[in-house]
């Protein structure tokens, strides 16, 4: 006898266990098994975000995690979506989604994902800025129970009585006679029985048509509260998508900075639903860009009619925790750079005599940058001028109050030799002529070696020029302010290249004082505020961290820049703190 496993018939099916299990345990089970279903068919399609307009079909696993790293099965490049936002997993033949404790949150058809909830073929996934919609339609194997069969009734067996046969053999009893009293009874019951049959079937045919009626009601009512949830669904569906939209094409105004358009879409739709996640903290926020905005469209058109103070104070007004900053970066630094052309404008006006408008231009620079240096110089210079010229003429009657100003005239008008013997004439009468007469003789030997001079001979120089002119500078001072501003510049030039950032600042604001008007040695000093602003910065990030490194930061920066300067100012009372 073969002990061997019994061969499988030809063109025999092979069930699934479970299948095999119910076929033995519930023989009135019957197994239908339907063809296998495919590969997932299951895709997610992009329509907001950076990969909008891309689909993606899921990837045989059974957990796809959703999110912005790259290592993830669904990567989406968002800033607004978290590393690890969501996450898909396969239930029976369908999906479900669970967020995974992201920042934004993760909606599905608007509503806020608070567990796994299974996902059906069209809805829409939100995950911050980016939606996705997921679509399946894969099929899967169903086994089905058929109800038993119903028990066959067991035949009814009538047995027959054998009547006297033809060979004489016993015959059956013949039929009862009923008596005449039980006769008349069974024909009196008659009628009555049939009456009470008759009420009977009305009594059933009643109800049944009440029933029928009661079920018809229900079937109607039934009918149309379904008409009723399913209008509301569609409504309920058409509106979450209208707010969406809404949403979606607020964030993108936001992204475009246009803050003003994308909060009266964001009021729409807070007015709708007030509870719709992420719209109240874009109201917070728009209600700070806004302003913000204004202001910076304030300071552009100013910029754009080179008003520099409007500008200024237009940028001041900009709250420092702005999403703008890029925008508001961008215009200090062209208001610093149309800064120095104006002082350049305001030199060449002065030296034109057009004083009212170089000291428009030196007020209007002031305004935006107080201790600009060479427009405060420019604007004591243009001031000056303008009481000069403005100063009521001399009364023809009485002495001249001031006998030296003569030789001061003369000296301005570059006559050194006429100067000289007036102010020789007047030293009877004011000490101020013997002591303009001292200088005099002084400038004038420094003068006849300028070209031998060091820039300390020709610092001297030009300081005795102020004295004896009362800050109004002559010719010949002039011309030596050419030449020291040239020394003086190269010095800045050598200290800035092997990083002295004092000296370089020093021999800078020299080369200013000889010649206002020095290009380089302006671009220079800009230069290094900026970097003695970024330095404090630097310093000032340390300072309760790392003291030790802060402190010579903080000492470099007074070295870069001036006493009276504000950055300088803030620099040295920080080096007086940790140097305690």
């Amino acid at each position: 006898m073969s002990t061997g496993t019994p061969p499988v018939r030809r063109g025999a099916r092979t069930l699934p266990p479970e299948a095999e299990r119910l076929a033995r345990t519930e023989p009135n089970t019957a197994i239908v098994q339907l063809p296998e279903a495919p590969p997932s068919s299951a895709r997610l399609c992009f329509t907001a975000g950076p990969r909008a307009g891309e689909e993606l079909q899921l990837p045989e696993l059974d957990e796809v995690v959703v999110g912005r790293a790259v290592d993830n099965p669904v990567a989406i490049p968002d800033s607004s979506v978290s590393r690890k936002h969501a996450l898909l997993r396969r239930v029976g033949g369908g999906w479900a989604v669970s967020d995974l404790g992201s920042g934004n949150g993760t909606l599905v058809n608007g509503e806020p994902v608070e567990e796994e909830r299974p996902l059906a073929s069209g809805d829409t996934l939100t995950l911050g800025d980016s939606e996705l919609r997921f679509e399946d339609g894969g099929q899967a194997t169903t086994l089905m129970t058929l109800p038993a069969r119903l028990p066959v009734p067991a035949p009814v067996t009538v047995h027959a009585v054998p009547m006297a046969d033809a060979g004489g053999g016993p015959a059956r009893p013949g039929p009862r006679v009923r008596s005449a009293r039980a006769s008349r009874a069974a024909a009196a019951s008659a009628p009555e029985a049939q009456a009470l049959r008759k009420k009977r079937l009305m009594i059933a045919g009643g109800a049944f048509a009440v029933l029928m009626l009661l079920l018809i009601g229900l079937k109607a009512k039934l009918d149309a509260d379904a008409r009723h949830a399913q209008e509301s669904a569609r409504v309920a569906a058409a509106q979450r998508a209208r707010l969406g939209a809404l949403f979606q094409e607020s964030k993108n105004l936001v992204r475009e900075g246009k803050w003003a358009e994308a909060k009266a879409r964001l009021d729409t739709l807070a007015a709708a639903r007030p509870d719709y996640p992420g719209v109240q903290d874009y109201l917070e926020r728009a209600a700070k860009e806004v302003p913000n905005q204004a202001h910076l469209e304030e300071a552009r058109g100013a910029l754009a009619k080179s008003a520099l103070g409007p500008a200024a104070m237009a940028l001041a007004q900009v709250t420092p925790d702005t999403t703008q900053y890029d925008a508001v970066r961008a215009l200090r630094a062209q208001l610093l750079t149309l800064s120095g052309q104006r002082v350049l404008e305001a030199k060449r006006l002065l030296d034109a005599r057009e004083l009212d408008a170089a000291k428009a231009v030196t007020a209007d620079v002031l305004v935006a940058f107080p201790d600009q240096r060479d427009a405060k110089l420019l604007d004591e210079q243009a001031a000056q001028a303008i009481r000069l010229r403005d100063a009521p003429p001399p009364s023809a009657q009485g002495a001249a109050p001031r006998p030296w100003e003569p030789a001061v005239a003369r000296f301005i008008d570059g006559d050194l030799t006429g100067a000289a013997a007036l102010a020789n004439a007047c030293v009877g009468r004011a000490p101020r002529c013997k002591a303009l007469l001292g200088q005099m003789s002084e400038f004038g030997g420094l003068y006849r070696k300028l070209e031998d001079l060091d820039a300390k001979g020709l610092a001297r120089l030009l300081a005795l020029d102020r004295e004896i002119t009362d800050g109004r500078a002559s010719k010949m001072a002039r011309t030596a302010g050419t030449r020291a501003a040239s020394i003086f510049y190269k010095s800045a030039s050598a200290a800035k290249a092997s990083g002295q950032w004092g000296k370089a600042g020093e021999y800078a604001r020299r080369t200013l004082q000889a010649d206002p008007g020095h290009a380089g040695a302006s671009n220079l000093l800009t230069e290094l505020r900026t970097r003695a602003k970024d330095l404090y910065l630097s310093a000032y990030s340390l300072k309760d961290t790392s003291p030790d490194e802060a402190l010579p930061r903080f000492r470099e920066v007074m070295q870069m820049t001036a006493p009276g300067d504000e950055t300088y100012e803030k620099a040295k009372g920080w080096v007086d703190k940790l140097s305690r």
